[in-house]
């Protein structure tokens, strides 16, 4: 099991990270930039800077995503190496999360849109043939979860529910942290899906969830829970990197963009 000193020492190193991430008023500054190119400009200048560092100011969407995805996997393993063996499972799994939306549609069978075949993970799952398809998708990660999704589970419980599954043997306070955090997420994702209508909108719903992640990370300092509270904040700032990038990638002039971006 990770011990102590090995924890205090990845406490110090999640700590440097966190202490680098963008203020809400750095973000305020990024997002106030009216085009790709000025925004990429500005982001280089930030601790985001290793995100977007090879991105051309004339990307496109898919680009922008793909880029994304590979970044966020990058990320996730470096901290994983800062960690014993006993963890490295459980933290690799996170990689697959930005893919998990991508392996429910082909696992329903549904059309592969032209962007997935230059993708370089993607363009090896996404078969016209249904059984080439399915027997790609059997060799992926997140085939672990397949079984619950055909049987009507939401895919986020079951992808959560397998990333539980990959602990090691923890004690009762650890494992009580980590139920926080899963349900934390759970009921983020469920409201996310959930009518607009029932629950606040979504740039609220996501400032109140880094707002928990913020406290657990804090409240687990030193322990395995502000690991994962940290990955879940990095994750919310590759998210709103992801919409800023996107949205002017979509929308070139900026008199075109929608009201409430």
């Amino acid at each position: 099991m990770t011990t102590n000193r090995r924890l205090a020492y990845v406490q110090a190193r999640l700590q440097a990270r966190h202490g680098q991430r963008l203020t809400e008023a750095g973000w305020r500054l990024l997002e106030a930039t009216p085009d790709l190119g000025s925004y990429l400009q500005s982001a280089r200048a930030t601790s985001l800077r290793p995100w977007i560092i090879h991105l051309p100011s004339e990307a496109d969407t898919h680009l922008i995503e793909r880029s994304l995805r590979l970044e966020w996997g990058d990320y996730v393993d470096g901290i994983a190496s800062w960690v014993g063996s006993d963890w490295q499972d459980a933290i690799h799994w996170l990689s697959s999360l930005p893919y998990l939306p991508h392996f429910v549609y082909l696992l329903r069978n549904e059309p592969a849109p032209h962007w997935m075949l230059d993708d370089p993970v993607l363009a090896n799952l996404a078969h016209s043939d249904a059984e080439r398809r399915r027997e790609a998708l059997r060799t992926t990660a997140l085939a672990a979860i397949a079984d619950g999704i055909h049987g009507g589970d939401a895919p986020m419980t079951v992808w959560l529910d397998d990333w539980v599954r990959r602990f090691p043997a923890v004690t009762q306070d650890t494992r009580r942290a980590l139920d926080r955090l899963r349900q934390t997420y759970e009921t983020h994702a469920a409201a996310i899906l959930d009518d607009p209508s029932r629950h606040p909108a979504g740039p609220l719903l996501r400032q109140r969830l880094g707002e928990r992640l913020n406290s657990a990370f804090r409240r687990h300092s030193g322990r395995i829970a502000a690991l994962f509270a940290h990955l879940g904040l990095m994750a919310l700032d590759a998210e709103r990197l992801r919409a800023g990038l996107v949205l002017r990638a979509l929308f070139r002039d900026p008199a075109r963009r929608p009201r409430w971006a």
